[in-house]
């Protein structure tokens, strides 16, 4: 619990006590810094964090600020210039905020900032057209195996999370990445069309973002790449098939690395309490995200560890800056 203050002095430091949470100072407004435009991934994070977190009253007033370009690093670099000492500002940041300055010569990254909180996401998943000659995963890799060129995997952009997904599956199994006959796309659309259409054998991505079409029956989940089951998703995991590949698309926030020790932890305990309430279970449910929350501490270390595990994936592929 925080330090009790008088109401003249929360005010003074941005905070008000909330009535509904005891003890518990309440943060007066909390803006987002959104690297990307308006419906984006981080975008669609961020509006989350903010319903949920009014809806708690654990803020009274939010913002939602979208600075798009140079894959989140220009938000990263413009939060780190003129956010300093702000304890009202986060960045909405995840897996895709990671890889791009491994990937690309970049003045900024992650380590730019101080993490938060790791919230939730989506494990990734393959699908196939409903009627593909691929039953299994063991049909799909038996083919790439005997034949790489001959499947088309398509999904995101070069380097994105289902980039590295199919890279990792690749390396699992015993094939080199760079001969992924990856077919990259611009929006699920663009997947979704091709997957149907018969101009690829496999797309990737979060099950939301196939769910219209599984549930149509147009299309099958083939694998999911978590580690246990997902619930409603009647598909095997991928270690069950003894590939030991586990990806998600996390997303979470960031502060000020100015920001003082004791403003970290009112933030870090708003965002605690938030990730606990009925509201966040309820609204990760509604949007079938899965609950990935990490502290201050353990976010931290999660992000070097994912550094140190895809790092190689990069070189693999051909795709690690050279600094």
């Amino acid at each position: 619990m925080f330090k009790t203050f008088g109401r003249s002095s929360l005010l003074a430091l941005g905070l008000v006590i909330s009535a509904s949470a005891p003890g518990f100072a309440q943060l007066s407004k909390l803006e987002f810094i959104v690297p990307g435009g308006p419906g984006s991934g981080l975008d669609q994070a961020a509006r989350a964090f903010e319903e949920a977190l009014k809806a708690e009253k654990l803020v009274t007033s939010t913002q939602v600020t979208h600075v798009a370009g140079g894959g989140g690093m220009t938000a990263i670099s413009q939060f780190a210039t003129s956010k300093v000492g702000n304890a009202n500002a986060v960045l909405t940041n995840g897996a895709g905020s990671l890889v791009f300055p491994l990937a690309n010569k970049s003045p900024v990254s992650l380590r730019t900032v101080a993490p938060l909180a790791r919230i939730a996401g989506e494990y990734e998943i393959m699908v196939v057209r409903s009627d593909s000659e691929f039953k299994t995963i063991d049909d799909l890799i038996a083919k790439y195996k005997a034949n790489p060129p001959a499947i088309l995997w398509a999904a995101g952009a070069r380097g994105s999370t289902d980039h590295i997904f199919y890279a990792m599956v690749s390396k699992a199994v015993g094939v080199d990445p760079k001969k992924l006959n990856f077919i990259p796309n611009t929006n699920t659309g663009e997947i979704v069309a091709a997957v149907l259409g018969g101009h690829v054998a496999v797309g990737a991505g979060g099950y939301q973002d196939f769910a219209p079409q599984v549930e149509a029956g147009k299309m099958r989940v083939l694998v999911v790449a978590s580690a246990e089951r997902l619930k409603g998703i009647d598909a095997p995991t991928l270690k069950e098939k003894g590939i030991d590949v586990v990806v998600t698309n996390w997303r979470g926030v960031s502060a000020h690395p100015s920001v003082s020790e004791p403003d970290l932890d009112k933030l870090s305990e708003a965002f605690d309490k938030m990730v606990k309430s009925a509201t966040w279970k309820k609204m990760l449910a509604d949007r079938g995200w899965n609950d990935m929350d990490l502290n201050r501490k353990d976010y931290a270390a999660f992000q070097r560890a994912e550094e140190a595990r895809l790092t190689p994936i990069l070189q693999d592929l051909g795709m690690l800056a050279q600094q």
